[in-house]
This record gives C-alpha cells, sequence and structure tokens, in this order.
C-alpha cells in the first residue's frame, strides 16, 4: 500500500507537494527505502531514538502458555492490557477463556463483523474493559495511554512488528510490561505465513524470492531475541541501529539470575551426536539421543546404540536446549528445511569439535532452570490503592458522560501522581503531572473533592 503514494502524488496536476514521511519503527534499511520509493529530495530526517526506558521485556518459554497468561494476570486485574495472538483461532480461544476466568476481556480481529470489532475496540478504549485479546489487526490508529501491558500470547514474525506492538505499553510514561511467550510452534506458524502469503504480485520471480529470504531472515533474528541471554533492551535497539549498554538493569534477562559457563565439551558433545547421526535429524531428536530416552523413535532406529547416547543425562532439557539455540545463534548448528528443520554441523563447528577454540555462554544458574516462570519486574507503587480506585471511578463516569476516553479526562500516570501528591486546594492541584489550567477549571473541583476524604 506504501508504494501507491507515490502513484497518487504524480498523479497530481499541480506542482509536487512537500511531502513527509512518518514510522515508529524502522531499521536504516527500511528508512532508506522509503526516502526511495517516495522520491524525497534532500530530505532532513529527524530521528527521535527507539529506547522506551519505562518498559519492561521479557521472553518466558512456558509448557502451558495460558496458565503463565494467567500467573501474569493474576496479580493485574486492576490492570489495562493487550494481548497479541497470531491467529483468529488463538485470540476466540484465550479471550473466551479468560472470561471464564473472571478476566473483563474482549476480542479483535478481522474475522468480526465491523459493528462488533468497533464495539470491542470502543469497550476497551473507553476503559469498560481491561483486557484486548487481538490479532495484529488491532493498534494502528488507537491511542491509548494507561495500557499497563502487553502480551504476545505468541511470537511475531519480525522485530519490526514486535516493538510497534509492544510499544502500544506505558504511553503515559509508567512502568509498563511487555511480555513474550514463546514455544516451537510459533516458528512454524510465521514459516506457513511467510511462505503462503502473496506480497505484491505484480513483481517478478527473482523479486518475490529475495523478498521471501529476508521475510525468513528477519523471522530468524525475531527468534533470536527469544533465546539470547543478552540484554533484551540492547538486542532491539542494536538491531534498530542503535548503540547500547549491554545491562539495562529493566529486562528480564538482566534481573535473572546468570553466570559465565565454559561449555565446550557439552558443545562437543552436541556437535559429535549430530555427526553421527549423519545430520539426519532435527533438534528433539538429538536431545533425546544425548538424554538417554527410551522412546519409541529412538528405540526403532537403534539410535540408543549411537557413542553419545545419554552422554548428557545428567543435563536439564531445557539447559541443554538453550546451549543448542546458542550453537545455533552462533552459527556453529545450521537448521535446515522448513517443513521437517534438520540439524546440520555449521561452516565452524570443527573448531570446536577438534578443540582448537574454547567457548564461553552467559547461561542460567542451575536453580533458574526448575523456576521456568521466574522475573517480575517489581514496579508497585507507594500509593493508597483505595483512593486510585475512586479517582478512577470519577474519571469514567465523567468519560461517560462527555463519550471520551477516560485518558482524555486524566491519565493513570495523572492519577497516581495526585495519589503521590494529594493536593488540598487548587494552586496544588496545578503541581501534579498532566494539570493544567483548562484541566483544573473542569474537573479539579470534583478531583479534589474525593482526594480531601482522604486526609
Amino acid at each position: 500500500s506504501y508504494l501507491k503514494i507515490t502513484e497518487f502524488v504524480d498523479s497530481l496536476a499541480s506542482k509536487r507537494p512537500i511531502v513527509s514521511a512518518f514510522t515508529a519503527t524502522a531499521t536504516s534499511n527500511v528508512r532508506d527505502d522509503i526516502v526511495r520509493s517516495l522520491k524525497l529530495q534532500n530530505p532532513k530526517t529527524l530521528i527521535t531514538g527507539f529506547d522506551r526506558k519505562n518498559l519492561f521485556f521479557e521472553v518466558k518459554r512456558p509448557a502451558d502458555k495460558y496458565n503463565a497468561l494467567l500467573d501474569f494476570l493474576e496479580d493485574k486485574r486492576d490492570k489495562t492490557g493487550i494481548v497479541y495472538c497470531s491467529t483468529r483461532k488463538n485470540v476466540d480461544l484465550v479471550c473466551s477463556k479468560l472470561r471464564k476466568d473472571g478476566f473483563n476481556a474482549v476480542q479483535y480481529h478481522a474475522g468480526l463483523d465491523d459493528e462488533k470489532r468497533k464495539q470491542f475496540q470502543d469497550e476497551f478504549i473507553y476503559d469498560e474493559a481491561d483486557i484486548i485479546v487481538a490479532t495484529n489487526a488491532f493498534g494502528m490508529g488507537s491511542d491509548k495511554s494507561n495500557v499497563s501491558f502487553v502480551v504476545h500470547y505468541n511470537m511475531p514474525k519480525d522485530l519490526e512488528s514486535y516493538y510497534q506492538e509492544a510499544g502500544r505499553a506505558g504511553r503515559d510514561g509508567e512502568p509498563a510490561i511487555c511480555l513474550l511467550l514463546y514455544n516451537g510452534q510459533d516458528v512454524r506458524t510465521n514459516s506457513y505465513l511467510i511462505e503462503n502469503t502473496q506480497i505484491e504480485p505484480e513483481k517478478d520471480e527473482k523479486t518475490l524470492k529475495i523478498l521471501l529470504e529476508q521475510d525468513k531472515e528477519r523471522l530468524k533474528k525475531m527468534i533470536f531475541y527469544c533465546f539470547t541471554k543478552d540484554c533484551l533492551r540492547e538486542y532491539i535497539l542494536k538491531y534498530f541501529g542503535e548503540k547500547a549498554i549491554n545491562y539495562c538493569d529493566n529486562c528480564g534477562n538482566c534481573l535473572s539470575n546468570f553466570e559465565t559457563l565454559d561449555i565446550t565439551i557439552e558443545a562437543q558433545k552436541i556437535l559429535s551426536c549430530i555427526y553421527r547421526v549423519k545430520e539426519q535429524y532435527g533438534i528433539k531428536t538429538i536431545i533425546d539421543i544425548l538424554r538417554g530416552s527410551k522412546n519409541e523413535k529412538i528405540l526403532s532406529r537403534s539410535l540408543n546404540k549411537l557413542s553419545t547416547y545419554g552422554i548428557m543425562n545428567d543435563i536439564p532439557e531445557l539447559k541443554l536446549r538453550d546451549i543448542i539455540n546458542y550453537l545455533v545463534l552462533l552459527k556453529y548448528i545450521n537448521i535446515i528445511g522448513d517443513k521437517y528443520p534438520i540439524a546440520c554441523l555449521g561452516a565452524s563447528a570443527s573448531e570446536i569439535l577438534y578443540g582448537k577454540k574454547n567457548l564461553s555462554m552467559k547461561i542460567k544458574k542451575e536453580e533458574e532452570y526448575n523456576e521456568v516462570l521466574k522475573s517480575e519486574p517489581n514496579i508497585q507503587l507507594d500509593i493508597n490503592d483505595d483512593l486510585m480506585t475512586k479517582l478512577k471511578s470519577l474519571r469514567f463516569s465523567i468519560a461517560k458522560e462527555k463519550n471520551v476516553p477516560a485518558f482524555v479526562i486524566f491519565s493513570d500516570a495523572t492519577l497516581i501522581d495526585m495519589c503521590r501528591k494529594m493536593p488540598r486546594n487548587e494552586e496544588e492541584f496545578l503541581s501534579v503531572s498532566g494539570v493544567g489550567q483548562v484541566k483544573l477549571k473542569r474537573f479539579g473541583k470534583d478531583f479534589l473533592k474525593v482526594i480531601r476524604e482522604y486526609y
């Protein structure tokens, strides 16, 4: 659609107008492409920066995603948030489950009729619903400042999509959480979508192939984000071309309990196993061989007779998988094939196999692997919860009367500052963040009345 803009501008009878382009998340390549596609002439470029310091990033890889979501939401029943799913089916399923579990949730996807979509979107925007479960069809053009969390129930297909969707949290400047729940099915779903999505059918076969490879490469970088042991914020910022320190102290990786270990011997065992099976099996089978599994596939194919069978039975499966993913990240292991991915030795694997190079990895301490769902950011605020509830109730009634979203009256950040500062008169009310003369005149009297009840 973006490419149609140039056709429109060129069709104007008058002289070409000044053209400006704006985007939320774009790599340097995409920025160059925008300049080229829109035929911008010596444009002035302004980049405000990608770092959102109030956002806490975390990736979890739970065995049961829905239970992980419930655990996450348990202490957030008074918060507003978005849960993104990759398919309409997941949206309907997750939303239905959340309602049964007592959450005030609505759904949003392209399969709903226009009237229903608008109804559910308005309920969320106007604070009548706390959670909206949606596909990526939701969000563009929807401005809601008091979103406290964004959960990706499924991994998006690229970091551009992820960061744009996650960035809908915390627009009021208050601390907010961006959680991504990952499992292997997400990779298969995205690979299928990439392979079966028709992009610009007028393009020639060679160009389409290049676009397909670019989509696959972006998916790889999204997968690496889900497995990196480094600072998540640094990973995102580097992807978008910004320098960042390798410890932000505000992401799941930085706050988890890691240690740096020499994994040379473990890597040799893994690579040796891939070599012994003649590069014919996927990661799951490699793990089963190394851990000495007695499942039917291993026994029926005599894989239990390999010299590498059971040589890593003392290592938890999750830890072993983390080490393997690290070897994939460093390209000591290549994953070949989309439908049936096979583990193959990378070009540099011999350096590890033959002891020419040692390998270290930042890895969770042993006890961390017994706590799959770990590490919640500490964003509790020292405010009167009862007062906050009363202020939200007042805001909601005013917003409903004026038929506007609640955050148009006052953002959550402003209500929180009221609770912190507890203003007693109009002069003190003006010191609250987000309050000016106009809002003081319109709403000051009502909000001060509620606050005074708590002195």
